[in-house]
């Protein structure tokens, strides 16, 4: 995304056009690569999921579980979204994120959303709770945002 496509997108997420936001994310090779989706609906629970989990996301050498760098990843595409809410100060980028791994995921569908907790001074911090397809918490990460930043 050049620098001119950048200020269009950030144009649409200011003005809350929410599901073109969401279809330019689904669209993007990054999240077709890793099967993922995401759900604008209520910007500021954002959800990020991947529903069919596919042998690749597997951990270790034949395990059912899924790996634990793709909870990561999806955990770290939640936490990202809650930035685009603060887009009116300039980008955000993750900062810092903890997973916390409760059990494993072994299952159909992986599902994340995420939620504001706090924001002081150029930081925005959340959790992202991971839940599997029976909607049992497998998962939960904590991390900041790093928002203001100029492009």
């Amino acid at each position: 995304m050049d620098l001119n496509q950048l200020y269009k997108f950030r144009d649409m997420v200011i003005n809350g056009r929410w599901k073109e936001v969401e279809d330019i994310f689904n669209k993007s090779i990054q999240l077709k690569a890793m099967g993922a989706t995401i759900d604008l609906s209520d910007p500021k629970a954002p959800r990020a999921s991947i529903a069919e989990l596919m042998p690749e996301h597997g951990g270790g050498i034949g395990s059912s579980a899924v790996n634990g760098g793709v909870i990561a990843s999806v955990a770290e595409l939640a936490l990202g979204l809650l930035g685009l809410c603060y887009f009116k100060e300039g980008m955000t980028a993750t900062a810092q994120l903890t997973v916390h791994y409760l059990k494993p995921f072994r299952t159909e569908s992986l599902n994340a959303v995420a939620l504001t907790q706090r924001v002081v001074g150029n930081r925005i911090f959340g959790t992202v709770e991971l839940s599997n397809d029976k909607g049992e918490v497998c998962a939960i990460a904590y991390g900041a945002l790093a928002k203001g930043i100029s492009m």
